[in-house]
């Protein structure tokens, strides 16, 4: 059994502590506290991190040092990022943590933050393609994604939206012209333009939310919230002209804190996209700490599909035989010859979660699993692929399309996405039924396809398998696909 691993991050607003359940693919968090410190305020003003601001940081990560101990957590790493980096008294303050809190902390260069926060992109997304841009308290930092699972030319420019506010919370004079200064320096070639640019850093986060609530959209999700060139560009510039008193009205979704620095977080990102001339913005809730966590893996862990590892993990911790998904995926087979990569792949995922909410009351299993699905942020999809996943399984338990259970998430779905989440599901509601949820039930029957009829081959001495309600599945699965179904025993 793999131990647990964890991070603290030293960060310019705040400091956290994250525990994983273990190094494997898709680990849980089981732990998980932020303390808001500010270790970055004021330090265009003063070059040097506050004395409260340190205190209070001393004093948090004392706790988070018990924390470990008390959850015998003894593989974990400790970094600092920008505001430690770069103020006068950092060095000191670092001798501080090791001393006082008993935490070998390493601060970390902008450079190895770009790296490390570009690889929390590639945890969740083993295949990302674009620029990674990491927007802290203190400094921004941009790493380019190859698209073959590495990471690229990395920079760091100190032009975090908290190192301009003062003591007082007021942000300086003229921030902009530095911000223009460092985002113009970019000299990156052409070739890195116009491609995808993943979004990391809790204002910019928070930017999603505003896009999320003014758009009505159909998920509360941030992560993997994607957005076009021209729906980044309009947001962006709307919000780098507002005020705080005109931004408090999101106050109900973003801390005031967050709306303070929000207006020149929307504008370094529009510089930005402008910039890069990027074509999508993707927001990502994955980052440093991620990126972390991914490179502690050993290189075979790292190399697994990180949606199917997380469907087979969940399958073990809350289905009824684990070991039942890919053979039910191998059981529809005949029914799906032509399946490119990724329709196959979110078959799979759906095919491997079939069987997990069977511990749910019957008159609510389908609404359970939709919801679990699309709130349970699956690593390694979109949202369009998290939403047939989920109506699959809506479908799989007894739900129909069209209900208003089902009505935003199927906003996220062209009308062939829902065709194959009705065939799918329905597939794998006939699966589950005649097999009773076990490998070995499936050995008793298979499905076979020609132009004209669906065929469930039948052992003969497992006949009796046949009744009145795998047949009525098998009809709705025939009247889906518009074919005729016959039972045949062999």
């Amino acid at each position: 059994m793999l131990d647990k691993f964890a991070v603290v991050d030293i960060g310019s607003n705040s400091v956290r502590l994250v525990v994983y359940e273990s190094l494997k693919r898709a680990p849980y968090v089981i732990f998980n506290e932020k303390i808001l410190c500010g270790l970055g305020r004021g330090l265009s003003e003063t070059g040097r991190m506050q004395d409260d601001a340190m205190e209070q940081a001393l004093k948090s990560l004392k706790r988070f040092h018990l924390m470990l101990d008390k959850m015998y957590v003894t593989n974990y790493r400790v970094v600092a990022t920008s505001a430690v980096r770069e103020a006068k008294n950092g060095p000191a303050f670092a001798d501080r943590i090791r001393t006082e809190c008993h935490l070998d902390v390493s601060v970390i260069p902008g450079i190895e933050e770009a790296r490390l926060s570009g690889l929390g992109i590639l945890c969740a997304l083993p295949r990302a393609q674009g620029i990674m841009g990491d927007l802290g308290g203190g400094s921004l930092e941009l790493s380019r994604l190859s698209g073959k699972g590495t990471v690229e030319e990395k920079v760091s420019f100190a032009i975090g939206p908290l190192k301009y506010q003062s003591l007082d919370g007021e942000t300086i004079s003229s921030p902009k012209a530095d911000i223009d200064r460092a985002i113009n320096s970019l000299d990156w070639k052409n070739n890195h333009t116009q491609e995808n640019f993943y979004a990391v850093g809790g204002s910019w986060r928070a930017l999603a939310k505003i896009h999320i609530m003014e758009r009505g959209y159909a998920l509360n999700n941030v992560h993997h919230y994607t957005m076009s060139r021209e729906e980044a560009l309009t947001l962006t510039e709307k919000l780098s002209k507002m005020s705080y008193a005109e931004l408090i009205r999101y106050r109900v979704h973003i801390s005031a804190r967050r709306l303070k620095v929000l207006s020149l977080s929307a504008y370094i990102l529009n510089r930005l996209i402008k910039k890069l001339k990027s074509k999508r913005l993707i927001v990502s809730g994955y980052g440093l700490r991620e990126g972390l966590l991914y490179e502690g893996m050993a290189p075979d862990v790292r190399a697994q599909d990180p949606l199917i590892a997380a469907c087979h993990d969940i399958a073990a911790n809350t289905g009824r035989f684990s070991e039942h998904g890919k053979r039910m995926q191998k059981w529809i087979d005949p029914l799906f010859p032509n399946d490119a990569f990724e329709p196959n792949r979110l078959r799979l995922a759906a095919s491997i979660l079939s069987d997990v909410g069977w511990r749910g009351h019957p008159e609510y299993r389908a609404e359970k699993v939709l919801y679990e699905v699309l709130h349970g942020r699956l690593l390694g999809v979109n949202h369009r692929g998290a939403a047939f996943i989920g109506l699959t399984l809506y479908i799989c338990y007894g739900g129909k399309t069209g209900e208003k259970e089902t009505a935003k998430v199927e906003t996220l779905l062209k009308d062939t996405d829902i065709l194959y989440a009705n065939q799918v599901g329905l597939a794998l509601r006939l699966g589950q039924r005649i097999s009773g949820g076990t490998a070995k039930g499936l050995k008793s029957a298979a499905l076979q396809m020609d132009d004209s009829n669906i065929f469930l081959n039948v052992k003969e001495k497992d006949a009796a398998l046949v009744n009145e309600v795998v047949m009525e599945r098998l009809s709705k699965l025939g009247k889906e696909f518009g074919l005729s179904v016959d039972v045949r025993l062999k």
